[in-house]
């Protein structure tokens, strides 16, 4: 059901979208350059929120929700698997994940920095998978994740890119 994608590769990329619900430790102006203004707080909030609808539907077990975040032509990029590209294949990916699993997760941006339209967050997770079905190992992951987001015309800022990659060695790897 969940295809190429390992069970920490899965569990990993829930809680990297979700991770920016906490306050971060820094967070700054970009330095010199182009490309429009730096970000003011209200975009800076506009991107933790963002973060927190992804983080509330993934606790709801809502992967319409969490792909409502997503550009309709956004890159998921998780770990060990090919890209998932377009806001209807990130949904199956995440309906995929939230059917195997009762997510929790923790964690938040580090740093958030863009100007005009463009903004990334970097940040840090952990997340834990209940399995919801027998024979269905539990998940723990630890790791970091890169999100590039776009603002909207009203506002809002969804996910254009999300990368993720796990902190732990690969089980069975020397």
């Amino acid at each position: 059901m969940l295809g190429s994608l390992s069970s920490r590769g899965l569990l990993g990329l829930a809680l990297a979208l979700a991770v920016g619900c906490r306050p971060a430790p820094a967070e700054r102006a970009p330095s010199g350059g182009a490309g429009g203004p730096p970000l003011a707080a209200e975009d800076i909030a506009a991107i933790r929120a963002t973060d927190s609808t992804f983080a509330g539907a993934v606790q709801a077990g809502d992967a319409a929700g969490m792909a409502a975040t997503y550009l309709p032509d956004a890159h998921l990029l998780p770990p060990n698997a090919a890209p998932v590209e377009g806001r209807e294949a990130i949904q199956r990916f995440w309906k995929g994940f939230l059917d195997a699993y009762q997510v929790t997760f923790a964690g938040g941006a580090d740093e958030i920095e863009g100007r005009g339209d463009l903004a990334y967050a970097r940040g840090h997770y952990t997340v834990e998978g209940r399995p919801k079905a027998a024979g269905v190992p539990p998940l723990h992951d630890e790791g970091k994740f890169v999100e590039v987001l776009r603002r909207q015309s009203d506002g809002t800022w969804r996910y254009a890119v999300d990368m993720y990659n796990s902190n732990l060695p690969i089980p069975g790897a020397k």
